[in-house]
């Protein structure tokens, strides 16, 4: 598979544990090359999620056309993840070490919270997808009922190998995503091929929703698919060196994790045109109605690979998070802690909540962008401004005697953030909750755009002497 230099450090071994978590990681171990970061987005975005969005694209009444614009416009939230990730490089340091010199050290314990949190939602998707596949795979083969217990020996298998990936570390994930991001290429192409044939671009459902409204919807369900990455580029890239080209990370990350997903979006459009009602709540395994025999076990296999591949750099973004909150645990504890926690999540959605798993899916995915979207606009900005490197002093600054030590551009910061979260808050519109703005909208969901423009032009107002003043030792 080409590069092997990672993960031959004691610290970060191939098929050992990683010893390193949340701190910052020397020169001398960051064996990482662009190469590697390529396949490593490549394989993480080549999973089921992406379809799911182009299914709820298709679903919200947009015609098939509309539906495959959508999706490729909402990669390029991915935007936010590639600046992201050149801070990783640059500072050696992971995600919420790095927000620190944004957020402050102990109030960004916060956002560190938030983010454990969103990666255990996204996790238990990502298991779910996993899972249903998993039953889909085991009907197929002759298991004509699998039933309760055919959902738990799926859960537990999927579970189990989703957990070592991550609990092994960095280097393990960086190597095994290489050869997830060939597999599930291929099978990828093929369906996507076998659907073209059928391929009627005017296609669409009655959904009852306003033209206008379903674009603003889809638009910011896909949007917010990617946009969850900001939250976890440095994670990732910390073990490249500091040195490497700032545009060759960018590029790399946008077009590796962006393409795979776009183009899985569009392969859920032509499932969900030509599928219909066939493939109900569950059209990862009831894809049957689309696809021959042979392909459709092909698609189980790599649905099931795609989540776990993707649920591995979850899993381990959300332990470094869990670190970052304080708690007292090493790197490859939090990611048992956190796996016990997502496991109440998906008993209770798989066997308790009679909910659809689709309406869950569109409640979290924009749900969470209350959050992410403001804060990755306050952080992406400010790193812009840094240059996006950030050191153990900038980090520190914001220390000072008091505990929440909001000094310099904290408050700034966190001025903008609760601005944003706020504006969020009144324009996102959920199964589960509407804004009074998003009511006044025909109960559309315009959360994606309105928090991060407000937490963003706030903090270009409020923040930027006080970032320059810091960055200048003024």
């Amino acid at each position: 598979m080409g590069d092997v230099t990672i993960g031959t450090d004691e610290a970060n071994p191939r098929f050992g544990v990683e010893q390193r978590g949340i701190e910052f990681i020397p020169e001398s171990e960051r064996g990482m090359s662009v190469r590697q970061l390529a396949l490593f987005w490549v394989g993480s975005s080549l999973y089921p999620f992406n379809v799911l969005l182009g299914v709820l694209a298709f679903g919200l009444g947009l015609p098939a056309w509309a539906a495959i614009l959508v999706c490729i416009i909402g990669a390029l939230g991915y935007v936010y993840p590639a600046f992201g990730s050149i801070a990783g490089a640059r500072s050696g340091m992971a995600t919420y070490a790095v927000s620190r010199a944004t957020f402050g050290i102990n109030p960004g314990r916060i956002n560190a919270l938030f983010a454990w949190l969103t990666g255990i939602a996204y996790e238990v998707i990502n298991v779910i997808v996993a899972v249903f596949a998993g039953v889909a795979l085991l009907t197929k083969i002759g298991w004509s009922d699998p039933g309760d217990v055919g959902t738990v020996i799926a859960l537990i298998v999927v579970y189990g190998i989703s957990v070592a990936l991550p609990y092994l570390g960095h280097a393990t994930m960086v190597y095994v995503q290489q050869f997830f991001a060939v597999l599930l290429a291929i099978v990828s192409i093929l369906v996507f091929v076998y659907l073209l044939g059928d391929l009627d671009l005017g296609a669409k459902i009655d959904s009852g929703i306003p033209t206008w409204s379903a674009w603003l919807i889809a638009l910011g369900i896909t949007f917010s698919g990617s946009l969850a990455y900001v939250i976890t580029p440095c994670d990732y890239t910390r073990y490249l060196p500091s040195k490497t080209s700032g545009r060759s990370i960018f590029w790399t990350v946008l077009i590796a994790a962006g393409a795979p997903a776009a183009f899985l979006g569009v392969v859920g459009v032509l499932m969900a045109a030509q599928g219909g009602d066939a493939l109900g709540a569950d059209p990862i395994g009831n894809a049957t109605a689309v696809l021959p025999d042979l392909l459709f076990v092909l698609w189980l296999i790599a649905a099931i690979g795609g989540s776990i591949a993707n649920l591995s750099l979850t899993m381990y973004s959300a332990s470094l998070a869990a670190q970052a909150t304080g708690l007292p645990l090493k790197r490859y504890q939090a990611t048992v802690v956190d796996a016990i926690i997502a496991t109440v999540g998906i008993v209770y959605i798989l066997f308790i909540d009679d909910a659809t798993f689709l309406t869950w899916l569109g409640s979290i995915v924009v749900f969470v962008i209350i959050w992410i979207g403001p804060y990755g606009a306050i952080w992406l900005i400010d790193l812009a401004w840094r240059g996006y490197r950030v050191t153990p002093e900038q980090v520190h600054a914001g220390a000072g005697s008091a505990f929440w030590g909001l000094t310099g551009p904290r408050t700034a910061a966190w001025i903008s953030l609760v601005a944003g979260m706020i504006a969020a808050w009144l324009t996102i519109s959920v199964p589960k909750y509407t804004g009074p703005i998003a009511e006044a909208l025909e109960f559309t969901d315009v959360n994606w755009l309105a928090g991060p423009i407000v937490a963003g032009v706030l903090y270009l107002i409020l923040g930027r002497a006080a970032v320059r003043r810091e960055v200048s030792g003024g």
